[in-house]
């Protein structure tokens, strides 16, 4: 039997919470930090709350849903890509602790990635090599903007060198949405914005050349890459009618798909199917996005509805891919 990975699940660590929380009430960083979660929520909310920072809540979950483990993605707390250097590295300490002490206690059932204080370069790159070199995690979550700077920008750069040379894999998942003017209602907040900011980076990270230039880089985008998978054919024409979107690279943007990674909670079997179909089921992975409201409630029977898979590409996109990009084998 198939054991179930789960790419996308997502951890918070309630002592890193506390710590911004007090650096907004001194004024630190901003006041958001504040509403760090847990205070005055409904019961419904408490529930979700206690499986993002129980690992035995969690678990009771997996077993709820079929899964066997799960890569928990830590959650950086609100503030923490505005606060100085000292501060933020002491949180991402904090929280890559925590991470791999939950992977000690059941090494079984989880794995896990860390953070990193991505606006201190310098202090990124130390925290990532200690993270994955000292504690074993497997990868570092990546916002998809950090507080105003794109993944594209050039202070990043000795990042990447990094993680490319240590094998490091890039987890972007959107950290709330930049522009929500529009999109207050309806929750579009979260229906439209978070596939919207992934599909930004990617863009970026793309057109600007980071992959090109980071062949190696292994990158796992959230959501089943945003928007940009199933609509990547506007993205090549641009590329060949636009002069500004080929400066930094010489190929189209389908062609860096075959390079990344993406998850399955897109919620509808053909458009999984339409991921195996651009990228191949060596680059699809199964994502619960749990325990979160647009989480997907049945991960293994959306792959199993997947039309067309042979028995291989199921096995590769429940467990084989993701063993593969998590260092599990």
């Amino acid at each position: 039997m198939t054991t179930v990975i789960d790419i996308h699940a997502h951890l918070v660590v309630d002592e890193s919470r506390a710590m911004m929380k007090a650096a907004a009430e001194k004024g630190d960083v901003g006041a958001g930090a504040k509403k760090q979660g847990g205070v005055g929520i409904s019961q419904e909310q408490a529930e979700r709350e206690a499986v993002l920072a129980d690992p035995k809540a969690r678990i009771a979950d997996m077993d709820k849903i079929g899964v066997d483990i799960s890569a928990l993605s830590p959650a950086p707390p609100r503030g923490f890509y505005e606060a100085d250097s000292n501060l933020s590295m002491t949180v991402a300490q904090v929280i890559n602790d925590r991470a791999a002490e939950i992977v000690k206690e059941y090494p079984e059932r989880f794995v896990s990635m860390g953070v990193a204080p991505l606006h201190h370069t310098s202090l990124a790159v130390k925290e990532m090599e200690r993270a994955v070199g000292d504690l074993d995690l497997r990868g570092i979550r990546f916002p998809t903007e950090i507080n105003g700077m794109e993944l594209s920008d050039p202070r990043l750069e000795p990042f990447w060198d990094a993680a490319e040379q240590l094998g490091t894999m890039i987890y972007v998942h959107p950290q709330g949405f930049t522009h929500p003017q529009r999109l207050k209602a309806y929750y579009m907040t979260n229906v439209v914005g978070n596939p919207l900011e992934t599909t930004l980076a990617m863009s970026h990270l793309i057109h600007s050349g980071v992959i090109a230039r980071h062949p190696g880089l292994k990158f796992y985008f959230a959501h089943g890459g945003g928007f940009l998978p199933f609509y990547v054919g506007r993205f090549d024409h641009a590329w060949r009618e636009r002069a500004e979107c080929r400066e930094h690279t010489d190929r189209p943007p389908s062609a860096y798909l075959s390079n990344l990674w993406f998850d399955t909670v897109v919620f509808r079997p053909e458009h999984i199917r339409t991921l195996v179909d651009l990228v191949g089921a060596e680059r699809v992975m199964l994502g619960t996005d749990r325990p979160y409201d647009m989480g997907e409630p049945d991960p293994v029977a959306l792959v199993d509805a997947v039309e067309g898979l042979s028995d291989a590409e199921r096995e590769m996109i429940k467990s084989g891919t993701a063993r593969e990009l998590l260092r599990m084998t």
